[in-house]
């Protein structure tokens, strides 16, 4: 397609030349035996192909600016160019008038304009549809990569572990727990097709899995979520972004029942959900990519959102604020 579109543009100015002069040659009836034809056809040639490497000039020297001055220069300029030819080589000396010179002159600028204009038009077009292509293609591989982070099979083979526990024990919220583990997936599989998720929805998938971490780690876990007010019920947020930020929680820290940890949420009046846990660093260490929240940050801005992703940290804690969208 880029092929074809720089041989048109190469072509064109080329075939305009000769169509104008032929369909005014044609219409005055003047005989290809005419000595008058070489002259009536060549230097129109010549002219209008100047003219369009000009005006193409002009926008180009000036494309910043889209000024409606472009057109005005740029026809004043060959105006002035083709009436010095004219009145050189004598064609000038036919014409009625000089009105009429340069109604034609204008009218032949205007016709190479609108064109142009359509060519350009044309382009911005086509890039804009191709830049949208690429912002999809580039947030459904985010959205891909984010669900094979939440289908990771170390969190699904340690909840079965801990499953297996409970069973064993006859453990009350047994049953509960394999309840929960099955709508945890059932609602990551669902919502993974959407871009973003209402508010009340990403607060259920956390839910979800926050029961299932309660659950294996028990007294070692405090957790304390705000319950969500009708305010905030008509906001929506990148999926299952609130979950990955919790997740990050536990994989960059430890947690014992006599030390354990903390994770708060909260909504915040300035539109953001805040998440907020105390740092108690694994004693062997997790290599910290930032890659995670680099991610939510590349999601935000792939629906046109700035500020999405806001991180403050202390000695003894660290939050991670997630903007909400209307």
């Amino acid at each position: 397609m880029a092929t074809i579109n720089r041989r048109l543009k190469f072509i064109l100015p080329f075939a305009l030349a000769v169509l104008l002069p032929l369909l005014s040659i044609l219409a005055n009836d003047i005989s290809l035996k005419d000595t008058d034809f070489i002259q009536k056809f060549l230097m129109p040639f010549l002219l209008i192909s100047s003219m369009w490497y000009i005006i193409l000039a002009i926008r180009q020297w000036r494309i910043e600016k889209k000024d409606w001055r472009n057109l005005v220069i740029g026809i004043g300029f060959i105006s002035i160019l083709i009436s010095v030819a004219y009145y050189f080589y004598g064609f000038g000396h036919e014409q009625s008038s000089s009105w009429a010179l340069f109604a034609r002159i204008g009218f032949t600028g205007l016709i190479v304009y609108i064109i142009q204009k359509v060519i350009w038009t044309q382009e911005k077009v086509t890039t804009l549809l191709l830049e949208k292509e690429q912002l999809q293609s580039e947030n459904f591989k985010i959205q891909l990569k984010e669900l094979r982070n939440q289908m990771d099979p170390h969190f699904f083979f340690n909840s079965l572990n801990t499953l297996r526990s409970m069973v064993r024990q006859n453990h009350a919220n047994a049953e509960q727990f394999i309840i929960g583990l099955s709508d945890f997936y059932r609602q990551i599989l669902k919502n993974n097709d959407n871009t973003t998720l209402p508010l009340s929805k990403e607060v259920a998938v956390l839910e979800s899995y926050l029961f299932l971490m309660k659950n294996r780690n028990e007294k070692a876990l405090q957790i304390d979520l705000e319950e969500m007010n009708e305010t905030y019920s008509h906001y929506k947020i990148p999926t299952l972004a609130l979950q990955s930020v919790v997740e990050n929680c536990f994989k960059h820290n430890s947690m014992t029942s006599k030390m354990p940890l903390y994770i708060e949420v909260r909504y915040t009046d300035d539109g953001y959900v805040e998440v907020k846990n105390n740092i108690q660093p694994k004693l062997g260490g997790v290599d910290s990519t930032g890659y995670g929240l680099d991610l939510l940050r590349k999601r935000y801005e792939l629906m046109n959102v700035t500020d999405g992703v806001l991180i403050e940290q202390s000695p003894d804690q660290f939050r991670v604020k997630l903007k909400l969208i209307n």
